[in-house]
């Protein structure tokens, strides 16, 4: 494990690395470490928002002496852009704008992270302690559920959760988002038996992200009729929902009563 002063010193020897100013978005276990919540961490996630950003990162490391690791499990699920690792074990998962392949790092999470310093070639800022949360809620690496609860105990605007949720929900074009989101947070009610705001509210939206997921990969064999689908998944009402839900993404479209990916 590594603690705060360990990562400092890390990122002083990026800044006289670096080719180039970038700025770092602090996810995980890191920023809580910079928040005082943790004493220590095994690595440290980052978020930047393009990919040239990632490319001055990665080159930054290797000049540094990092390499990349071999990776698997939860690791390997993360879908890291760039995942680097130094003699010590110490690790710096990269990502470009969405975490996990799907959880984006949106212009709301970077309004609400702060500054932890800036130097020459690099400013690092802490997300918010709720978009943590969010971001801890789609990955299933162990300690994660033990910094949900951490962060929790803290004391978090679920209503800043909720909204952060639905424009998350509204603007992915990939489907099943939402209940990895939701897996996180029962795992974390159940294991530390909490009451957490809107979670009816999280568990429909749930629902209708895993049925969205179910009818895509349907779609994938061909084309359905709404009599076909409403057969298939027993469910009232399909129409309406996939005009709802997957016609306003436009992931499908419909063509004289029957529907298809739209892959235009």
């Amino acid at each position: 494990m590594f603690d705060r002063k360990y990562l400092e010193d890390e990122i002083e020897k990026l800044d006289g690395a670096l080719s180039n100013h970038i700025k770092l978005y602090l996810i995980g276990g890191g920023s809580m470490s910079f928040q005082n919540l943790k004493d220590a961490t095994k690595d440290i996630d980052v978020v930047v928002r393009s990919a040239d950003d990632m490319k001055l990162l990665r080159s930054a490391l290797l000049q540094m002496g990092y390499s990349v690791p071999a990776i698997s499990g939860p690791y390997k699920q993360m879908q890291a852009s760039a995942i680097m690792e130094n003699k010590d074990g110490f690790r710096w998962d990269i990502f470009v704008s969405v975490v996990c392949g799907g959880l984006k790092l949106s212009d709301a999470m970077a309004k609400r992270a702060k500054n932890l310093f800036s130097m020459d070639m690099v400013s690092v800022n802490m997300i918010s302690l709720e978009d943590i949360f969010i971001f801890k809620s789609i990955t299933s690496r162990e300690r994660d559920r033990e910094d949900m609860y951490l962060l929790f105990i803290q004391g978090l605007d679920f209503n800043v959760i909720s909204d952060e949720i639905i424009w998350q929900n509204d603007n992915n074009m990939s489907a099943a988002w939402v209940a990895f989101f939701f897996t996180g947070l029962e795992e974390v009610v159940e294991r530390y038996s909490i009451v957490i705001p809107f979670f009816d509210k999280f568990h429909e939206m749930a629902y209708s992200d895993m049925l969205s997921q179910m009818i895509l990969d349907h779609l994938e064999l061909g084309s359905a009729t709404v009599e076909n689908l409403t057969q298939k998944f027993a469910v009232e009402d399909i129409e309406i929902f996939m005009e709802s839900m997957l016609i306003r993404k436009s992931v499908i479209k419909n063509s004289d009563g029957s529907f298809s990916l739209n892959r235009d």
